[in-house]
């Protein structure tokens, strides 16, 4: 008799403390939500422009570099980082990131423009994102234009 009650005593802690996990593991998952969610958001303001053209990827950066550098004073280079080939710029209200790296074809260069513009007052988001994707394609035009080469977007 005494090892039943063991037994039952055991066997209810056990489901207590199972219990408790769940439903702490639970909780964390539904105060992470946000966290999470907001990091997504994050990532995906702007309009992304992803695109190939046929060139080194380091001659791709540098006429990233060259064209920011030629709008100045109007396009002032906000960060650049050589050795991750990436560059991001403004003009004190739209701003504007290029990302270069080697594509899986050989001698070919895969880039990816980010353009944000702010949200003005009564906008409607298709308008906004509009804005933003005609940056995106104005920065790969000048890029394309740079370097005399024909440039492929791969996903808007």
């Amino acid at each position: 008799m005494n090892r039943l009650r063991k037994k039952g005593f055991y066997g209810s802690l056990t489901l207590f403390l199972t219990s408790m996990v769940l439903a702490t593991s639970a909780m964390g998952l539904i105060f992470l939500a946000p966290v999470l969610a907001y990091k997504y958001m994050k990532k995906g303001t702007g309009y992304e422009a992803i695109g190939q053209m046929p060139a080194p990827p380091e001659k791709v950066y540098g006429a990233a570099v060259s064209i920011a550098k030629e709008k100045a004073p109007d396009i002032k280079i906000v960060k650049q980082e050589d050795e991750n080939m990436f560059i991001e710029v403004t003009d004190g209200v739209q701003t504007a990131s290029v990302t270069v790296k080697k594509a899986a074809e050989e001698g070919k260069s895969e880039f990816t423009v980010l353009a944000t513009v702010p949200k003005e007052e009564g906008q409607e988001k298709e308008v906004q994102t509009n804005k933003e994707k005609e940056l995106a394609h104005r920065i790969v035009y000048l890029m394309c234009t740079k370097l005399e080469v024909e440039c492929t977007l791969i996903k808007e």
